[in-house]
């Protein structure tokens, strides 16, 4: 049998996934410092956006702020459930693994619930094409947002119902929390029992290499969720999108200032 502590993630590769957040993030903020983008494109609104009246348009429905917020609580329960678990050497903690475990596997369940609702709304009961899927179109305008960003073009097109990054961190977060899942149900007993690793060749090492592969995509998770709270907390352009996912709606005059009605 393989050493337990060989495959726990070393925590300075740990904390160097969250240093990387933080750092991109000041990257940005010093970016932004200095040039604002300004959309190049009208908006459809058959005018410049500051001909728009004072209305209001929504944003997002109530089952859609309900599933950001189910799966919010679910991911916090885990992050910190999960922190208590790896305890990192050199920092003491409170309670003891098998405590934090119990909270572990109820935010893990709270998880699947929320994704399977998404998944079912956005499949069957959401009407429209879905905003975060990337086509063709949605292809260029990342493309050109990224350029703009690097200053290689001075292009700067309207978003669609989302951002460029907003979709980048749906896409990226979400394939995150697919490993996630895949792997902490690989080390987790109840349901390691039932997958045929013996009929595949494969043991304990494959086992303990997947608790290394958890922690690896728990720390580009916490990466994510650094960057997340910065869009949304510390960007002030970004404020009204922030307290659209509590109200649901946005004001239309500031919607077109950056944003197309065309999805």
């Amino acid at each position: 049998m393989a050493d337990y502590n060989l495959y726990r993630l070393d925590d300075r590769i740990f904390f160097g996934f969250l240093l990387a957040g933080l750092i991109f993030c000041a990257i940005h903020a010093a970016r932004r410092a200095f040039r604002q983008p300004v959309p190049t494109e009208l908006s459809d609104s058959g005018g410049p956006a500051s001909d728009a009246k004072e209305e209001v348009m929504q944003r997002h429905t109530l089952f859609q702020r309900l599933s950001h917020w189910l799966n919010a609580l679910a991911i916090l329960t885990l992050t910190y459930s999960g922190w208590m678990i790896y305890q990192p050497r050199g920092i003491s903690a409170e309670g003891t693994p098998f405590d934090s475990f119990f909270w572990h596997r109820w935010g893990a369940a709270l998880l699947l619930v929320g994704v399977a609702f998404h998944v079912v709304y956005e499949s069957f009961i959401a009407r429209g094409a879905n905003p975060m899927a990337v086509n063709r179109a949605q292809a260029k305008i990342i493309l050109a947002v990224i350029q703009n960003f690097f200053g290689l073009s001075k292009s700067y097109p309207l978003a669609t119902k989302y951002h460029t990054g907003q979709i980048i961190f749906h896409w990226a977060v979400a394939g995150n929390l697919f490993l996630l899942i895949l792997t902490g149900f690989v080390i987790w007993k109840p349901f390691r029992d039932l997958l045929p690793l013996a009929l595949f060749g494969l043991g304990w090492d494959f086992i303990y290499y997947n608790r290394l592969f958890h922690g690896f995509f728990s720390a580009t998770l916490g990466a994510s969720l650094i960057v997340h709270i910065y869009f949304a907390l510390l960007i002030k352009k970004n404020w009204v999108e922030t307290k659209s996912m509590i109200t649901g709606r946005v004001p239309l005059r500031e919607y077109l200032d950056s944003h197309s009605l065309l999805d």
